[in-house]
């Protein structure tokens, strides 16, 4: 995995790259053993509405830890009627077109997708470059907890329910959007024609 810095970021979106922010609700925080029980995405492009992936995928009840469930508390019979991982990853993975991932703790997110990729019998992602909204609101000594970076940014959340994914993303992008208006890409000069 090969963080994108931040600055490298800001002057990819301004030149108009599409990227994935991306989300994931899990059975609990092992990387290598949970599973996934919610993915969402949505194709972050400047100037272009976002186009949006969400859906819940059938898992193991029994692996369900009590500390996951009370964060996102997605109904048992909801998770029980989706459809299974390989056909939920697969159609992910499809939406995502090999683009640059951003969450906001990638390391858990692009581990956890990628091992439920692999016990589902599918390749991982192949694109390993990733940005993370974590990291660079640590690297600019911001509040590191997503609800948090969202009241520095003055992002409403009340508007829905905290850790699920879509709405996770919803916010992310929210405040990568407001993240991007602050920083001007690095190699563009400006001139000023009297």
């Amino acid at each position: 995995m090969q963080i994108i810095n931040f600055k490298d970021l800001v002057n990819r979106y301004h030149s108009g790259e599409s990227f994935v922010l991306f989300d994931t609700e899990t059975t609990g925080l092992n990387t290598y053993h949970d599973d996934i029980v919610e993915v969402a995405g949505a194709i972050w492009e400047k100037g272009k509405e976002p186009k949006a992936f969400q859906e819940l995928i059938s898992v193991n009840m029994n692996k369900m830890t009590q500390g996951a469930w009370m964060v996102h508390k997605i109904p048992k019979a909801d998770i029980e009627s989706a459809r299974n991982p390989d056909e939920v990853l697969s159609d992910f993975i499809d939406f995502c077109e090999d683009r640059p991932l951003i969450a906001h703790n990638i390391r858990f997110d692009f581990d956890m997708l990628n091992s439920n990729l692999v016990r589902s019998g599918l390749t991982p992602y192949q694109n390993d470059q990733v940005a993370c909204s974590l990291a660079y609101a640590r690297e600019q000594s911001m509040p590191g907890k997503l609800s948090n970076l969202a009241d520095h940014y003055r992002v409403d959340l009340k508007k829905g329910n905290l850790h699920r994914a879509m709405y996770d993303v919803h916010v992310l992008m929210e405040i990568m959007n407001r993240m991007m208006k602050e920083h001007e890409p690095v190699d563009m000069q400006y001139s000023l024609i009297l």
